[in-house]
């Protein structure tokens, strides 16, 4: 597993530094939502690149009483729940897709390559 992951990085690292910025990419929707308890955002490019993020605020695990780490009054220990999805296709026309959580648990990517397996075809 470890080293699909490594194999991963390093052609998308190769993928990236070889493709140029496409000039002529142009946003074609694009979407933003800012609240107390969270946020959401989505894009789109005209190559196509497409972006969902949703972010909500959650309260997290209890507490003691007392004083924060910091020395003042106890703060409130809420955790951001992360839930998104990206994709694009590569200049060979090979679609390349990620849905992802990243949570007081971590980042956990789910990714498919090669495959149309998101929105859209994305």
């Amino acid at each position: 597993m470890r080293s699909q992951i490594v194999l991963l990085v390093v052609g998308l690292v190769v993928v990236c530094v070889e493709s140029r910025p496409n000039a002529e990419s142009k946003i074609v929707n694009y979407d933003s939502d800012v609240r107390e308890d969270g946020y959401s955002f989505s894009f789109e490019t005209s190559d196509p690149i497409k972006r969902n993020e949703q972010g909500k605020v959650v309260p997290g695990p209890e507490q003691p009483q007392g004083r924060s780490a910091t020395g003042g009054e106890q703060e409130s220990n809420s955790i951001l729940q992360v839930n998104g999805d990206f994709g694009f296709d590569f200049p060979e026309g090979i679609p390349f897709y990620v849905t992802f959580v990243a949570d007081e648990n971590g980042y956990r990517p789910k990714v498919s390559f090669g495959t149309k397996a998101g929105p859209g075809g994305h």
